[in-house]
């Protein structure tokens, strides 16, 4: 038998028992409201984005693959079949970017070899729109036989595409080189070259490289939330400014730095080294300035970048051509001339001016057989 006093103890007991009951019930209640609350304000702003703004990317993987490379770095698996954001990207055995194989008797046929970064590789687009494959097809309508050749490789710099050129370029018995200039050539040469780790090989772009990555995947197909990352990074550069984003801004500007000035030695000593092969194996150099977006987009921009490439360039008897003002002409016709959400990487559109403007260049030079 319990006396009184229990029996209340133990009635409180059951009170305190059932209020938290209760409160935990009423936590539950309120946090699956606040869940089906968030999704439905996600998929209404998701709906909204998608109604206003681009779709998201849609990324196959494997992305762009590369090995090992004890001069340069790192390079293109030959004979690869992957993907450059959800387009297919197939090299050759050279590990150019191209189902064809190059024979190396030309048999009268007039040859361009393209070097470059991601700009002239055509990332996030086909093989046919990148302007190498379109500058083919234009000059083809005015010659018998032609071959442009992309032997361009994804984050690049000027020096590496000078090797490459020597160890493979010269194998294919170019008639014109074309070496693709954009402000990320600006960056030190690493002195001494240390190639990828064996175990690093795969993918060249592959951000997610985590053990989560199956799922993260999915988020970069909506369009809110890249619209969210891409403020978020604004602003955040602007709060705190990373060295690239210093770098691109101090080149934009026509800053300088220690580090900049010898970014620029370094350009000037690998443009030396492509015209002395260029007078040696009997080949057309040429460098294409590639302008950064933000030149493009406005036209009262300044143009410290290309002032000083060609300054460089014609010291050493180079010939350039600056696409910037047809880039800019095109966008002030309302033309997509960049990868959605990239907004760096030419669109087929913008990759068209560029061989639009390397043809006529071209043609006007007398630098191509016509019939």
């Amino acid at each position: 038998m319990l006396n009184g006093t229990e029996k209340l103890s133990q009635g409180q007991e059951i009170v305190m028992r059932f209020r938290s009951s209760r409160r935990k019930n009423g936590v539950f209640k309120m946090s699956a409201l606040l869940l089906v609350e968030f999704v439905l304000l996600f998929v209404i702003g998701e709906a909204m984005a998608r109604l206003f703004l681009p779709p998201g990317l849609r990324v196959i993987h494997p992305q762009m693959l590369v090995e090992s490379n004890a001069r340069r770095i790192y390079d293109h698996i030959p004979n690869q079949h992957a993907f450059t954001i959800d387009q297919p990207f197939v090299t050759n055995s050279m590990g150019f970017r191209d189902h064809r194989e190059v024979p190396l008797n030309k048999v009268g046929e007039f040859r361009l070899l393209s070097l470059g970064d991601s700009m002239a590789v055509g990332l996030g687009v086909s093989v046919g729109d990148t302007y190498v494959n379109q500058l083919e097809i234009l000059l083809g309508r005015r010659s018998d036989s032609v071959r442009v050749m992309n032997g361009a490789v994804g984050g690049y710099s000027i020096w590496q595409e000078i090797d490459l050129l020597r160890e493979k370029g010269l194998h294919v018995q170019p008639d014109i080189v074309l070496v693709a200039f954009y402000w990320n050539d600006l960056y030190i040469r690493p002195n001494p070259v240390i190639p990828f780790p064996p175990s690093q090989s795969g993918e060249l772009l592959d951000a997610d490289g985590n053990a989560n990555s199956k799922y993260l995947r999915a988020f970069k197909r909506s369009t809110l939330l890249l619209f969210l990352r891409e403020r978020l990074n604004i602003l955040r550069y602007k709060i705190s400014p990373t060295f690239d984003w210093v770098h691109q801004e101090m080149i934009f500007e026509g800053r300088s730095s220690p580090y900049l000035a010898k970014a620029y030695r370094d350009v000037a000593d690998s443009l030396e080294e492509f015209k002395a092969l260029a007078d040696t194996h009997g080949f057309v150099p040429i460098v294409v300035i590639l302008p950064l977006s933000a030149q493009v987009t406005r036209l009262d921009v300044p143009i410290h970048m290309q002032q000083r490439i060609s300054s460089i360039a014609r010291k050493l008897g180079l010939r350039t051509l600056d696409v910037l003002e047809p880039l800019q002409q095109a966008y002030a016709t309302g033309s997509d001339l960049f990868i959605p959400w990239d907004n760096v990487h030419y669109s087929p559109h913008g990759h068209r001016v560029v061989a639009e403007a390397i043809e006529q260049y071209l043609l006007q030079e007398g630098l191509v057989p016509t019939r």
